[in-house]
């Protein structure tokens, strides 16, 4: 039985491009989040998805602009997130100022609040070092 009494909805984002070390194609992607789902016992909502060619993550920004406050938003993993510090921050702070709850599948984090937030940038800062 799914869980009627949450009020706050779960939306959640793909994108068709790879993200961090990994592609993965929209297909799996929709398996992946559907098995989530189902883990959190929620109702499975199609994902957003970003466009191939887009380099500024327009429909991750237009989601989370949408996002109303104490939403979730469900991502495959942290790297989805843009690669430059300055507009990751930015969607970091509106997820904050939202209070947010972001949920990073392969990571197994559910991220909320600004110290969440800056593991994640640390994480992110870490990751310059091995490449």
């Amino acid at each position: 039985m799914k869980s009627s009494v949450n009020k706050y909805k779960f939306f959640n984002y793909i994108q068709n491009s790879p993200f961090g070390n990994y592609y993965i194609p929209a297909r799996f992607q929709y398996v992946i989040l559907k098995d989530y789902y189902k883990k959190i016992n929620q109702d499975f909502v199609l994902p957003q998805g970003e466009a191939y060619f887009s380099k500024k993550k327009i429909r991750l920004n237009t989601l989370i602009n949408e996002l109303k406050k104490y939403d979730n938003l469900i991502l495959i993993s942290m790297f989805m997130f843009p690669q430059l510090k300055k507009d990751r921050l930015i969607l970091f702070k509106k997820l904050i100022d939202k209070k947010v709850k972001v949920h990073l599948i392969f990571e197994n984090l559910i991220i909320q609040n600004k110290s969440d937030y800056s593991k994640i940038e640390n994480i992110f800062k870490l990751q310059k070092f091995t490449k």
